[in-house]
């Protein structure tokens, strides 16, 4: 398999296990928002509002997070290979 069908499959595989390809931004939004009101908020308060900003932040840095990690991986896409 040369090395960009690789990286492709890589990049295809990272992206289905953190639910990217399958999930719409509206998905996202309401998902978000139903993780808040079963914290207790509710929802039209600030509080509520405050809750779905930090929810996306920390989905944003996990992303991030996991992306860093799969190309800092030995053999991970854009590593040389030696040949």
């Amino acid at each position: 398999m040369n090395h960009l069908c690789r990286a492709i499959l890589l990049l295809l595989i990272g992206e289905l296990a953190t639910g990217c390809i399958t999930t719409s931004p509206e998905q996202q939004a309401k998902r978000n928002e139903e993780r808040c009101e079963a914290r207790g908020y509710k929802p039209t308060t600030d509080e509520f509002k405050d809750c779905v900003v930090r929810i996306e932040s920390e989905r944003t840095q996990r992303m991030e997070t996991n992306r860093r990690d799969m190309m800092e991986k030995p053999g991970g896409p854009g590593t040389p290979r030696g040949y």
